[in-house]
């Protein structure tokens, strides 16, 4: 019983993050006067700046979601001036991204603000061993896995 309890909280608490991080989706940041971005551009900025060379398809495999989804979140980068489109002479259909000067300047300030991020979380993990470190890598593996079993069940569910 004691489990099924600890699930249900674990649940819980997952869900709670999960609410917090839409609603982190939903309110745009102003970068200086220039730019007002949502987290899944600056997210996708990071991912473009990070992985130069990378197609759409992969962006969208490396971040979870759609090419359609992805092809959204570059369409309004690309308004901003951001980032550019381009595909390579040997395969027409493939299409690449890559930061403009512009988007490489804010790429940089980002860097720096995830560096901040990291060196908070790093330290809290320092604070624990190496296998419960592990051991939490694990369960985030594991619920990716999960969300994308339950997604393909719920897909499964609503062709039936």
């Amino acid at each position: 019983m004691q489990r099924e309890l600890e699930s249900k909280e674990l649940i819980d608490l997952f869900l709670r993050l999960v609410h917090k991080v839409n609603a982190m989706e939903k309110a745009p940041v102003e970068h200086g006067k220039e730019f007002r971005l949502y987290h899944s551009e600056r997210h996708m900025l990071d991912k473009v700046g990070d992985d130069p060379g990378m197609n759409v398809t992969e962006f969208a495999r490396a971040v979870g979601v759609t090419k359609g989804a992805i092809s959204q979140v570059i369409r309004k980068l690309e308004t901003k001036g951001l980032v550019r489109r381009y595909k390579k002479s040997r395969n027409e259909k493939e299409v690449f991204i890559e930061l403009t000067s512009q988007g490489r300047d804010f790429y940089e300030e980002r860097k720096r603000i995830n560096k901040e991020t990291i060196r908070e979380i790093s330290e809290e993990l320092r604070l624990h061993s190496d296998d419960k470190v592990a051991f939490l890598l694990r369960m985030f593996h594991w619920f990716d896995m999960f969300l994308d079993r339950s997604m393909e069940a719920m897909a499964h569910h609503e062709q039936s």
